[in-house]
């Protein structure tokens, strides 16, 4: 290549090389776009966003690091926060004690994000085991058929542990869904 004569501007390649590069560029794009979700195997999602609120299923899913460890699920009561300093929400317990598992997420467009825990009583889950959770949340929001929204598939980091089925597991792999009824 031959040396610019400009200190700022990168030489510019000669020859074959000045066709090579945008050929391989186009051929990366094209590589790329026909990597779109055609793949059966994924799940199909409604439109992003709608407004969480109402009655929901909380399902918690232990990481596949997590010997022995199966999914447990939560009926949860969800309201809407105000919108100060962020819009947001707050999941709680449908139980007789909702204090004893509380989720709080902001809205960051799509997607919620936040704490998720218990006390350290814990909390039964629908299954029976007893489980306690100190994670955070991050999940997109898609719509549902009412134009609710709900997280399909999201991903739990931090703490899990579910009484007789998973000892105390801490990984960044855990996930979550969170879907209306």
């Amino acid at each position: 290549m031959a040396e610019s004569p400009h200190p700022l501007r990168p030489p510019r390649p000669s020859g074959f090389g000045s066709v090579l590069v945008p050929a391989l560029a186009l051929l990366l794009g094209l590589l790329v776009v026909s990597c779109g979700s055609s793949n059966p195997d994924e799940p199909s999602t409604g439109q992003p966003g709608g407004t969480v609120t109402g009655l929901y299923t909380l399902q918690l899913v232990p990481a596949a690091t997590c010997p022995g460890g199966r999914p447990v699920t939560f009926p949860v009561q969800v309201t809407e926060t105000g919108t100060t300093p962020h819009p947001g929400v707050q999941l709680l317990m449908v139980s007789s004690d909702p204090a004893l598992l509380e989720l709080e997420l902001k809205y960051t467009d799509d997607t919620l994000e936040g704490g998720v825990g218990t006390t350290g009583d814990g909390q039964p889950s629908a299954e029976g085991p007893q489980t306690w959770v100190n994670s955070i949340a991050s999940g997109k929001t898609t719509q549902t058929s009412d134009g609710r929204g709900e997280v399909v598939s999201g991903v739990l980091r931090g703490y899990l542990e579910i009484e007789g089925v998973i000892t105390a597991c801490w990984s960044a792999n855990h996930s979550f869904t969170l879907r209306a009824k």
